[in-house]
């Protein structure tokens, strides 16, 4: 399916949906950083359309690609268990206290926040 061009104005109601920050991790983002998502993805059946566009940081919008939300949150869910198995520096960085993991649920940002009325 070929995506529709977004108008300048509906860009800007989709990055002012969350107040400018990526509707998934919820860190600031810029217009001009600003990736258009569809939520539900279009290789999965999602519409082309301003309902289905969430505003995202590029590596949110990298890595969730065309998984569905609950997919993508799964994926979320297990990088700590990925990390721990896979990487020397990140177990090294536990063992000194220089990072903390949390393994509460992963609730993304726009399911804290609700969308703002343009």
């Amino acid at each position: 399916m070929e995506r529709r061009k977004i108008p300048s104005k509906e860009r800007y109601q989709i990055y002012a949906k969350y107040n400018g920050r990526c509707a998934y991790c919820g860190q600031p983002i810029t217009y001009k950083e600003m990736q258009v998502d569809h939520r539900e993805p279009l290789a999965k059946g999602g519409a082309d359309t301003e309902e289905n566009y969430m505003p995202a940081c590029r590596m949110c919008n990298h890595y969730k690609h065309t998984l569905t939300v609950e997919d993508f949150r799964k994926q979320i869910g297990l990088l700590c268990d990925r990390l721990r198995a896979r990487t020397y520096i990140y177990n090294l960085a536990l063992r000194h206290g220089r990072i903390t993991e949390n393994c509460d649920p992963v609730i993304f940002y726009f399911e804290k926040e609700a969308p703002r009325d343009n």
